[in-house]
């Protein structure tokens, strides 16, 4: 079915003399210049839906334990409308404004809010669907914030920021944190909670410092080579950061974690996150 739209997108985008030799981000502005031509339009629209069709792929390959090509195209639909509807680039108040490629960085930050916003969405479903009602209030206090939920695509530059941990674990292994940046992306991803059943609230999730504790004393090659295919890095770098966790006894490692959430509470990334 997706082959069959994607003709579909080039055909239409053919109807466009020359398309093919346009920038993605030219092409993206062409579609806001021509609001008064509704079939002109269209054609912009398929010819940027083409040129990005790639992100599809791309993001099944990352997301294909939980996720189809389907909800990845959807991402994508979703990402375009959102950046040709928000215009960041023509806004003076957004970080982009007058960016040449203020489109492209719009697009490509919004299937990552994607991708976060249903992985979200898919966990909390699961959690609920598993163990009754779920409280969030553990997570929180883990940074001392709440969680809230991402807002329309009008306030993309807001959204972007608080759902860019995945950006954010990669800039702290590339400032060589290897311990933050490893350690944010276990609470995020790894089974490190506790479930905790009572009458009164049903199941609900615990963050678990033993779990996490235990987790980070067993880095091993298969984490360093999802870890380097997750954040685009290389085999090499990840695993020289990684030795640093090999030279930690347990306890050192624990006391490591309590030190590194507490300085979180502060960061004032985390605090975006959660809207704080």
């Amino acid at each position: 079915m997706l082959d069959e739209y994607k003709e579909a997108f080039r055909r239409c985008a053919d109807l466009i003399d020359g398309w093919q030799d346009l920038s993605k981000n030219d092409l993206c502005r062409k579609y806001v210049e021509n609001k008064d031509n509704p079939h002109l339009q269209n054609s912009y629209f398929a010819a940027i839906m083409y040129r990005y069709w790639h992100l599809i792929p791309k993001y099944y390959y990352m997301s294909s334990n939980v996720a189809t090509e389907e909800d990845c195209y959807e991402w994508l639909e979703d990402s375009v409308y959102g950046c040709l509807k928000a215009t960041s680039w023509d806004r003076e108040d957004s970080s982009i404004y007058k960016d040449p490629n203020g489109p492209d960085k719009v697009i490509n930050r919004c299937m990552k809010c994607a991708r976060l916003t249903y992985y979200q969405f898919i966990n909390r479903k699961k959690r609920k669907d598993n163990f009754g009602l779920l409280s969030l209030d553990e997570l929180s206090e883990l940074f001392g914030t709440t969680v809230s939920e991402p807002e329309s695509s009008e306030n993309l530059d807001d959204d972007i920021g608080r759902w860019a941990i995945e950006d954010y674990v990669k800039y702290l292994f590339m400032q060589k944190d290897y311990f933050t940046a490893v350690m944010i992306d276990a609470i995020q991803s790894q089974d490190v909670f506790d479930v905790v059943v009572s009458r009164e609230y049903g199941g609900q999730f615990k963050f678990s410092l033993r779990k996490l504790t235990r987790f980070m004393s067993t880095i091993n090659d298969e984490f360093v080579q999802q870890f380097a295919r997750k954040y685009s890095l290389t085999y090499e770098d990840v695993e020289h950061g990684m030795s640093y966790f090999r030279s930690l006894r347990p306890p050192t490692i624990k006391a490591k974690i309590q030190t590194v959430l507490e300085r979180l509470q502060r960061d004032p990334f985390i605090k975006l996150i959660g809207g704080g």
